[in-house]
């Protein structure tokens, strides 16, 4: 549902169409099965694996029978984040999103344009009377989470070798080549003793940009995560609390936007400590005041009947306080490229334990080993369980690519500009893919985006136009 949207672009179109059919990761049966009704409409060749992976298949347009098959490439899924406080059944409710000047934004959720914008391309190419080699529309499931999709698809699918990736955020960049990952878990069991203390303060650290934990890992975004774990460190050494639970994020590949705790305090020293915890807060707001400058810190009374003991609470905070987060190295081959990152995006709280997941990147694939040791090591000295949930090899920089150098050329021919060619910390498929279906020479492009994986994203209404034009362009040149 896009309010305010006009004009007869295809691709924004099939994309506001798009908005109205629930898609978070892991929930993507509504779409896939969308996708599957849309094919056989037009009497294209579908297929739909076990998975919910789609692949769409069309003929090659008159002139272009002889040229090489050219698969075109995206996910399906979104990440699902809204404004806090904010009701919104991801599972039920279209997206709402608005157009304002140049920008599709949905201001209370994310917006999805990562990666419906893909599907919506595919979508407009299919349907639409345009010149092209055999086409072999690819969207995936659960890139946003395990890349499920990517490892799962069968490489019997597919004839083409030639892939063209639309998952990229940024006009008149070519990525050929990104970060490798791995998600990963620290899992506290919960033990439980009576209180001592008989008062409560429930405190939430919120109002944090948040982001994608790949392209906005290096702009010094706060994590409330982290960042309450260091004042109830710091406060402890004033006053003695006890932690009667902990929480915040959504999405490991998500910097986090909130964080909560709940503690226990003597009566006596509520409003002691409750100054203490604003002091702390205060001068870590001001470590940000460049870069996240809208963080607050709430305190309202609460109450509970069981709180943690002090080994469980002492190893949560502890971990957290010493556990790899934000940019771990930069790249020595391309400068101001982050080479290593990590975000604990989430801390999930249930009746019988804390888990705290992170999202590894890098694109020295033995650097996200490493990484992952440090965060078990620092999980395991903590009293914490280490779990590997997934993982995924970077896709390399190939020397050759005949795709790459006739993309390069049309950008210049086309604007007069040299396009940037790069590699990107940021996630994509690519890799995954030619394990799957074979070695491939492959690029990503994509439109401008802005604030993909938090509320607020948005999309440029003509960039992704421009880009369309382009990859019509693209399709048509033969040899």
């Amino acid at each position: 549902m896009i309010k305010g949207l006009t004009g007869d672009s295809p691709v924004l179109n099939f994309f506001a169409a798009i908005t109205d059919i629930p898609r978070c990761s892991k929930e993507e049966e509504k779409i896939s099965d969308f996708l599957v009704q849309w094919a056989k409409d037009r009497d294209l060749e579908v297929i739909q694996d076990k998975w919910k992976n789609i692949v769409i298949k069309k003929p090659a347009s008159k002139g272009y029978e002889n040229e090489p098959t050219v698969i075109l490439q995206g996910h399906m899924d979104m990440v699902c984040e809204a404004v806090k406080g904010y009701e919104h059944d991801f599972s039920n409710d279209p997206i709402e999103a608005v157009v304002e000047g140049d920008r599709i934004i949905a201001k209370n959720t994310t917006l999805g344009a990562d990666d419906g914008i893909a599907v919506a391309m595919m979508l407009a190419i299919l349907d639409g009377d345009y010149e092209h080699p055999a086409l072999e529309c690819l969207v995936t499931v659960e890139e946003e989470t395990s890349m499920a999709g990517a490892h799962t698809i069968d490489g019997k699918y597919f004839e083409g070798r030639t892939l063209i990736n639309i998952d990229s955020e940024e006009e008149g960049i070519i990525t050929v080549g990104c970060a490798g990952g791995m998600v990963s878990e620290i899992i506290f069991e919960k033990e439980f003793k009576a209180p001592e203390k008989d008062s409560f303060l429930a405190i939430d650290l919120g109002g944090f940009r948040g982001g994608h934990s790949g392209s906005d890992i290096d702009d010094e975004r706060g994590n409330p995560i982290l960042l309450l774990a260091r004042i109830l460190r710091e406060v402890s050494y004033d006053y003695d609390f006890e932690l009667a639970d902990f929480s915040g994020g959504s999405k490991p590949n998500a910097i986090p936007r909130d964080a909560e705790a709940l503690i226990g305090v003597d009566a006596k020293d509520v409003e002691g400590i409750k100054a203490a915890l604003k002091a702390s807060a205060d001068t870590i707001f001001k470590e940000f005041v460049a870069t996240d400058p809208k963080g607050v810190l709430k305190i309202e009374g609460a109450s509970a009947d069981k709180v943690l003991t002090k080994k469980v609470a002492d190893g949560i905070i502890n971990y957290l306080l010493v556990a790899p987060n934000g940019v771990n190295t930069f790249s020595k081959k391309i400068e101001g490229l982050v080479e290593s990152s990590t975000n604990i995006g989430v801390a999930a709280s249930d009746d019988e334990k804390i888990v705290f997941t992170m999202q590894i990147r890098s694109d020295v694939e033995s650097k996200i080993h490493e990484i992952a040791l440090k965060n078990r090591i620092a999980g395991e000295l903590s009293g914490g369980i280490f779990r590997e949930l997934s993982a995924y090899a970077p896709w390399e920089y190939a020397e050759e690519s005949p795709l790459r150098d006739k993309a390069v050329k049309l950008w210049k021919d086309m604007t007069g500009k040299d396009a940037t060619v790069e590699m990107i910390h940021a996630g994509l498929e690519c890799g995954i893919l030619q394990d799957s279906i074979g070695k491939m020479d492959m690029i990503s492009i994509g439109p401008d985006m802005e604030g993909v994986h938090a509320p607020g994203e948005n999309l440029s209404i003509a960039s992704t136009n421009r880009v369309f034009d382009y990859l019509l362009e693209l399709l048509k040149m033969k040899g």
